[in-house]
């Protein structure tokens, strides 16, 4: 037996299926951009509602990748290093560095020009013991922050669309009382929508890589009709929410059936999370 051309044979063999694998990959993979692209429209939209700018999103996006790449070597048992994490994510290994330096910390400075504008009217009102403020003002303190940038008008009208401010009259608007409110809404919302979508796309994960893992068979299924007119929606949405709620009541009595004597956040979170749909909307 010649092992050094059986070697030979099977480096060749392996380059080949290696090039296939690659190539059907490239084919089967090459909508996914779009797909991606389509699936993170709502969640753009989400973001940019709650004020995040795009640099602090890219910021964020790029801390969940290292994030997200640490677990997969440790599921893999490869040692984490600048140097695996830049391969696993294409990312260059000095910003590795950086980011893993500083702990994955984010900036402690404010970068949202909007969140700026936000705490700039909150003190006017704070300071001058009233909730209105002239045009005047408002221009200038746009100004000062975006620095011409963006003309004034532009951020007055998304701050009008907001319900941050309201028009008075010309030349003179109110900045709205519940603002704090409001805010605290938003980020309470924002806490919600965080922890929902990071169970959804653990069970998604589950189910796709992790066929030996005893949560591999929790549930996932979507029940939907494109054949309902738009007409009876509101009438269908309305059934549908009468029965989870009754079904959310039978969940939260079996789950109490099963819980331990023990102070919350003892153990990892069990459960489920509903929610409807309509893409009409």
């Amino acid at each position: 037996m010649n092992f050094t051309s059986d070697i030979q044979h099977v480096n060749i063999v392996y380059k080949y299926a290696h090039g296939q694998y690659i190539k059907h990959m490239k084919n089967n993979f090459s909508l996914h951009p779009v797909q991606l692209q389509q699936a993170l429209i709502p969640v753009c939209k989400m973001v940019i509602k709650f004020g995040l700018q795009s640099n602090e999103f890219q910021k964020n996006i790029q801390r969940a990748y290292l994030k997200a790449a640490e677990e997969l070597l440790m599921e893999s048992d490869i040692a984490i290093t600048n140097q695996a994490l830049a391969v696993k994510t294409g990312m260059d290994r000095r910003t590795v560095s950086e980011y893993r330096g500083n702990n994955y910390k984010t900036d402690s400075q404010p970068m949202n020009k909007m969140d700026l504008i936000i705490a700039e009217l909150q003190r006017h009102r704070t300071q001058k013991n009233s909730s209105e403020i002239s045009e005047q003002q408002l221009v200038e303190k746009v100004d000062g922050i975006y620095a011409k940038h963006i003309r004034a008008k532009a951020v007055i009208r998304e701050l009008l669309a907001n319900q941050i401010i309201s028009k008075l009259s010309d030349g003179l608007f109110r900045i709205n009382t519940h603002l704090n409110q409001q805010l605290d809404m938003q980020r309470q919302l924002a806490d919600e929508v965080d922890i929902t979508t990071k169970r959804l796309f653990q069970t998604f994960y589950k189910k796709m890589f992790t066929q030996q893992s005893p949560t591999a068979d929790l549930n996932q299924q979507t029940v939907c009709s494109s054949k309902i007119p738009h007409s009876k929606h509101p009438l269908i949405n309305q059934l549908i929410q009468e029965k989870l709620i009754v079904f959310q009541r039978e969940m939260h009595a079996l789950i109490q059936q099963h819980e331990a004597r023990v102070p919350e956040n003892t153990y990892a979170n069990v459960g489920f999370s509903q929610f409807q749909f309509d893409s009409f909307d």
